[in-house]
């Protein structure tokens, strides 16, 4: 999602943070045996193999694993939601979602060990919407993303910010405040605030957020670009030049 509230579309994505103890409840399940179902030897030793590359962080390794697997067994539950950790550490999220999917319908058990990452999938997959100018379809795919996750606080934030492209201020400040009230240093919802605030003539409000999301993330040129719009509006003229100069700064290449 964009860090700060565009004047056309999305911008930007959100690196992936998941802990291998994420990685590890659902290597877990496949490693509790025969009682979660038989399964053919051969297939059990792939599904080993893919786990312990899970571990390593050989994610495209551990995906021919599964991937092998389950040639043998198309039914197999754990490698379907093992190899959506890998689909999902890759970036491959409409492969993640269909594996999550896949599983879950065989083993209900599974969604909720899978509903963090998948979450993130379909936030991922609606901010590419988004960037392509797909409004709705971000829209489905952020809802599907809180769905699975209530404390999915980008996914709020990107809710807001389409909230913001279709001038419904009000709603974005809503979507806002639930991201912020998940983490109050996500500077993307701080930003996305700062614009909706500035919308409804909130300028003071605007500006402590404008200030806030650039405490946090000093290198985005969008944030200044930002504020500078609020001190224009509070007739700061002089604050908002500084504020431009210092966005053309920060966008400027930068020398070898």
């Amino acid at each position: 999602m964009s860090t700060t509230i565009p004047q056309s579309g999305f911008s930007g994505a959100f690196s992936l943070r998941t802990t291998r103890s994420a990685v590890f409840l659902t290597a877990l399940l496949v490693c509790l045996g025969t009682s979660l179902g038989a399964a053919p030897r051969q297939a059990r030793d792939l599904d080993a193999e893919g786990i312990a590359l899970l571990f390593k962080g050989d994610y495209r390794g551990a995906l021919k694993a599964f991937d092998a697997s389950l040639a043998k067994d198309p039914k197999n539950a754990r490698a379907l939601a093992n190899r959506c950790t890998a689909r999902y550490q890759l970036g491959d999220d409409d492969g993640a979602i269909a594996d999550f999917k896949a599983a879950a319908a065989l083993r209900p058990a599974l969604k909720d060990e899978l509903a963090r990452q998948v979450s993130d999938a379909h936030r991922r997959r609606g901010t590419r919407l988004a960037d392509a100018g797909d409004r709705q379809g971000a829209a489905r795919e952020l809802y599907a993303a809180v769905k699975l996750d209530r404390g999915h606080a980008r996914a709020y934030a990107g809710i807001g910010e389409l909230a913001v492209l279709n001038a419904e201020h009000r709603t974005a400040l809503d979507y806002f405040g639930r991201a912020l009230k998940l983490d109050k240093d996500l500077d993307s919802a701080l930003a996305g605030r700062a614009g909706a605030r500035l919308a409804l003539g909130q300028l003071r409000g605007a500006l402590a957020d404008a200030d806030a999301a650039i405490l946090l993330r000093p290198s985005e040129p969008g944030h200044f670009r930002l504020r500078a719009r609020v001190h224009r509006a509070l007739g700061m003229t002089d604050a908002a030049l500084k504020d431009e100069r210092r966005a053309s700064e920060l966008r400027r290449p930068r020398g070898p």
